[in-house]
């Protein structure tokens, strides 16, 4: 990851006030939402002690559809559904950074009425919580899908990967290229970050990562998904309750600094390796992950497809889901036409 940003650069030079006065308002801006979101942070802190239990979180976010297995340490959160009997194949859907396997609620209700459908929280995020030796490298997140599903699958797979999952999700059509029938990437990492969420910007940052590891306000989702949604009218109290709830799973907010820290946005040279099947997905309001990475995503990866959305952020498959899932379904019928006889 890049570690050079404006704050970065300009808090060595901050002691002088004639560097003061040579930064341009956007350095400014930019400074001035940090300080904010630290005293936001520090204010949370009286708030800490009521931060809701495991059992409670598990209560609240498993459900009935929920599983726990032990996976090579971690006890892995997934779901398992839809036509296991006579369908049309089994498809794997990886969430993001800070996300869950509730990002997929809409899509597997459509999907599971065909095919296979099986979900999981990373380790790190949601009810599965931190890996116990802190292995987040993409190279550990692929070992570890490698060994979650030769537990819960056999055979090929229909592989989905949202941000951090779809970087995830081709690292692993190139491991194991034979296991992965169609790969299809929403808004994926795998080029050159111009710059990260602030979250994550700041949580790379020595100090300020000990203070994301010890408190995460409520506040600070809303504002953060308010931004990577594209139509903020839909962040409503439910979706901010669950990021911010399962972020409070004990030792989630520990590893997001690790989390990020991870080298996430390098090797892109290894994309047109790709020989999978494979769709682009994204949403062209997005601002951290530019549109212009789908377009090299499509040109890197030999006939790989490509549907952008207009007025659509970071998250398609939350913020049309309707629409996205009907794609991703004419992509994978037209898979099927074509393999044949």
């Amino acid at each position: 990851m890049k570690r050079q940003t404006i704050l970065g650069t300009r808090l060595s030079n901050y002691h002088t006030h004639s560097t003061f006065l040579k930064m341009t308002e956007v350095e400014i801006a930019y400074m001035t939402s940090v300080f904010r979101i630290l005293t936001v942070l520090s204010i949370s802190l009286l708030a800490a002690c009521g931060a809701p239990t495991k059992e409670a979180l598990i209560q609240k976010y498993g459900g009935a559809e929920s599983v726990f297995i032990e996976v090579d340490g971690n006890q892995v959160h997934y779901r398992d559904e839809g036509r296991i009997e006579g369908g049309r194949g089994t498809v794997v859907l990886l969430h993001g950074t800070a996300s869950s396997l509730h990002t997929w609620d809409d899509w597997v209700q459509s999907l599971s009425q065909d095919y296979r459908v099986i979900r999981m929280d990373l380790p790190g995020f949601g009810l599965t919580g931190p890996d116990p030796s802190d292995r987040y490298e993409v190279v550990d997140d692929v070992a570890f899908l490698n060994k979650f599903l030769a537990r819960v699958v056999e055979g090929p797979i229909h592989l989905v990967g949202s941000s951090l999952g779809g970087r995830i999700a081709w690292d692993y059509s190139l491991a194991y290229p034979a296991a992965v029938e169609s790969l299809t990437l929403m808004n994926a990492l795998g080029y050159p970050q111009e710059k990260w969420p602030l979250p994550i910007e700041l949580a790379q940052w020595p100090i300020l990562d000990s203070v994301f590891a010890s408190m995460s306000p409520r506040v600070f989702f809303s504002s953060s998904l308010k931004e990577i949604y594209f139509d903020d009218g839909l962040v409503n109290d439910e979706l901010i309750d669950r990021y911010h709830g399962l972020a409070n799973y004990p030792g989630n907010l520990d590893a997001f600094p690790k989390r990020v820290k991870a080298k996430l946005d390098t090797e892109s040279d290894r994309i047109q390796m790709i020989s999978t099947p494979t769709l682009v997905m994204w949403g062209e309001e997005d601002i951290y992950f530019p549109v212009k990475n789908a377009y090299r995503f499509q040109q890197d990866i030999r006939g790989a497809a490509l549907k952008v959305y207009e007025n659509t952020g970071h998250l398609p498959m939350e913020e049309i889901p309707k629409k996205s899932v009907r794609d991703y379904q004419l992509f994978l019928a037209g898979l099927s036409r074509t393999n044949t006889p």
